[in-house]
């Protein structure tokens, strides 16, 4: 990591620092822990990236990495009260971020660079740029939403739009259950998006068998940040009363994000496999290795080329099963049925848990490569069923419309619907 070729980026990491020391002095944060910040972060970039360009050592660009995630966490930690000082020191991260594990490249990847692309047994390359542009794209919208209700917590907004709810973006991010964080619960969420775009972007289209660890430390980030988002959607009725569009738009791209990113972990894991059995699971896991037995990628259209080529190369792996969509809309319904039919107490609560559950799970196994997972529904179903009788604050309507949805939830999780890919041991 870090040859020759992208010593400019260390040049630019001490124009960084530059800039991050006179910024304070220029424009007041109106914090002194704000400032003292920028300054120590300013004066860190300087040295190291000094040193950098002396010494091409690789724990210097993980040095720097951690600068930039600190500016992005800065602004949190000490809620800063000047907006422009959270854009300052959010932009600035993004770009030492970039500069110093992103934009260079190890050994390891340029060596297997020229090699072909599709795992074996595979019909596409889960790690071609079509696939990951939708996860960047859904990772940004993301990263929106969570930054405009980061900016009402902050206290730069006075009021915050929810086009649906009314008010309930203000009840759920304002709630003691925002409160109970140290630091602005929308703003970790926009720093964890941030993350999640930049790890997007990093690496070849072969990154499955050259960087193993990134993308299993990217899966890390995306999956469980995702069951996250789903937990605070069902804490949102429950705890808090209220729903929140824009938490619920976030959870629907982290939901995505996860269908669609999917297939590549299940790439890499099974390369691991394999170089478990060959005893090389650490050096692979670590450093990456060749890719035996892959095929050469002729499918994938360049990215430069028309919409109408690239569109469906974006989805492939992902399916939507008529019966999948059904199970999400009864998860829906199962989320806001207790509001219709007042269903109350621990029968409303289940509703809320095992529908947002549904949509999550109807959602993630439209990825062919995890479709088994589709069974999980099944249990849902039967719970949601036998709920009618064992759960109290049912009235008869309640009882009618949860017999109604376990059957036809139970039903629905059945069919595995068509399979278009192939994706080797993992069929």
């Amino acid at each position: 990591m870090g040859t020759d070729k992208t010593i400019w980026t260390r040049f630019v990491m001490i124009v960084l620092g530059l800039w991050m020391i006179a910024f304070p002095l220029t424009f007041d944060h109106h914090s002194q822990a704000m400032t003292i910040s920028d300054i120590v972060s300013g004066a860190l970039l300087i040295v190291f990236g000094s040193v950098a360009v002396a010494y091409s050592r690789q724990w210097l660009l993980w040095v720097l990495c951690l600068i930039g995630v600190w500016l992005q966490f800065a602004p949190l930690a000490f809620w800063a009260p000047e907006a422009v000082s959270y854009v300052n020191d959010t932009v600035v991260g993004v770009l030492v971020i970039s500069l110093s594990i992103l934009l260079p490249r190890n050994a390891t990847e340029e060596q297997w660079e020229s090699e072909a692309s599709i795992p074996p047994g595979w019909s596409y390359n889960p790690s071609a740029w079509q696939q990951r542009i939708p996860i960047v794209f859904f990772g940004f919208l993301a990263w929106m939403f969570a930054r405009y209700m980061a900016a009402y917590q902050l206290g730069y907004l006075n009021t915050v739009w929810d086009p649906i709810f009314g008010d309930g973006t203000e009840k759920v991010i304002t709630s003691s259950v925002s409160k109970d964080f140290p630091v602005p619960d929308a703003g970790l969420g926009a720093m964890a998006y941030t993350f999640e775009v930049l790890m997007a972007v990093h690496g070849g289209t072969r990154r499955w068998h050259t960087i193993p660890w990134f993308v299993i430390l990217f899966a890390i980030l995306v999956i469980p940040l995702g069951f996250i988002s789903i937990l605070l959607i069902i804490l949102q009725p429950i705890v808090v009363g209220h729903w929140c569009t824009w938490c619920l738009l976030t959870a629907v791209c982290m939901l995505t994000m996860i269908a669609l990113a999917v297939d590549e972990v299940v790439a890499v894991l099974q390369y691991l496999s394999k170089a478990r059995k060959e005893g090389k699971l650490k050096e692979v896991l670590w450093k990456g290795g060749p890719a035996p037995n892959a095929a050469v990628d002729d499918r994938t259209p360049e990215v430069n080329v028309s919409l109408r080529k690239s569109l469906p190369a974006m989805v492939w792996g992902i399916s939507v099963p008529f019966n999948l969509v059904l199970t999400a809309l009864l998860g829906v319904w199962l989320m806001f049925s207790p509001s219709v039919l007042n269903i109350t107490g621990a029968a409303a609560d289940s509703d809320h848990i095992i529908g947002a559950l549904a949509v999550a799970i109807s959602v993630i196994t439209m990825a062919e490569v995890v479709r088994s997972g589709r069974y999980i529904l099944t249990l849902f179903g039967v719970w949601i069923f036998l709920s009618a009788w064992v759960l109290p604050g049912n009235a008869m309507d309640g009882m009618i419309s949860h017999i109604v949805t376990g059957i036809l939830l139970t039903l629905l999780s059945l069919p595995k619907g068509k399979i278009k890919e192939s994706y080797g041991s993992f069929e």
